[in-house]
């Protein structure tokens, strides 16, 4: 058999073009698990992600889908590839490929692909979510993003990880029931009446924002701080 270093592979969703199609993020993300596919690492690929957790209309595809496409214009095969489509962010992600495709199969060991710049976001969401009973790595994606566009998203990164520790770091690593209650009840994505609506996510974030340029430049004279991503969350 096989010496495969993980049960699966785990690659983030990102947000699609409007037509449906990859963005260029998303299209690298695919290309690196197709990369490690074929290396043997493992031999299931996940794909995760229904939609940007900002979209009211349902999608015309899901992220999921769009990279399950392109991954089989790269030699995946179908029967290795699996789909988890109701993410509609990180925390989503974590969740709901450990609920619907990890703990039914028995699977506790994966490798994550997402974005380099992504990464750090990602391995605190993971663990907060999935706890330490997962051994989980990362194999990064180069975004090969120009410096203008590195600094915008560290900017951002800064002001998303801000957010999600103050509404989750308390929570224990890996508390189900704490997970469960935080998704179904207060998340603006998944809950159906959340004690946490998307105006109040982007309020919120505003505010990180805003505090964070302040600090930046030194008080924040003439300073206007940009609205957050909140759709990359």
């Amino acid at each position: 058999m096989p010496n495969f270093r993980a049960d699966a592979l785990v690659v983030l969703g990102r947000s699609l073009n409007p037509d449906g199609s990859l963005s260029v993020l998303g299209a690298q993300r695919v290309q690196r698990a197709a990369a490690l596919y074929h290396a043997g690492i493992a031999p299931a690929v996940i794909f995760t992600g229904r939609c940007s957790l900002m979209v009211d209309e349902p999608p015309v595809v899901t992220e999921a889908a769009a990279m399950a496409a392109y991954a089989a214009t790269l030699g995946l095969p179908a029967e290795r590839i699996l789909l988890e489509e109701e993410a509609r962010d990180t925390v989503g992600n974590a969740y709901f490929v450990q609920r619907r495709i990890l703990d039914p199969r028995g699977w506790t060991t994966i490798r994550v692909v997402t974005s380099d710049f992504h990464i750090p976001r990602t391995n605190w969401v993971f663990q907060k979510v999935m706890g330490a009973g997962y051994d989980v790595s990362y194999s990064p994606s180069n975004s090969e993003l120009f410096a203008t566009s590195v600094a915008l998203r560290a900017r951002e990164e800064s002001d998303i990880a801000t957010f999600l520790m103050d509404w989750l770091g308390a929570l224990p690593d890996g508390n189900r029931v704490e997970m469960d209650r935080v998704i179904w009840t207060e998340h603006p994505g998944y809950a159906e009446r959340p004690t946490l609506t998307k105006a109040d996510l982007q309020q919120r974030m505003n505010e990180i924002a805003m505090v964070h340029r302040s600090t930046d430049t030194g008080g924040g004279r003439g300073h206007r701080a940009r609205q957050v991503r909140v759709a990359e969350l």
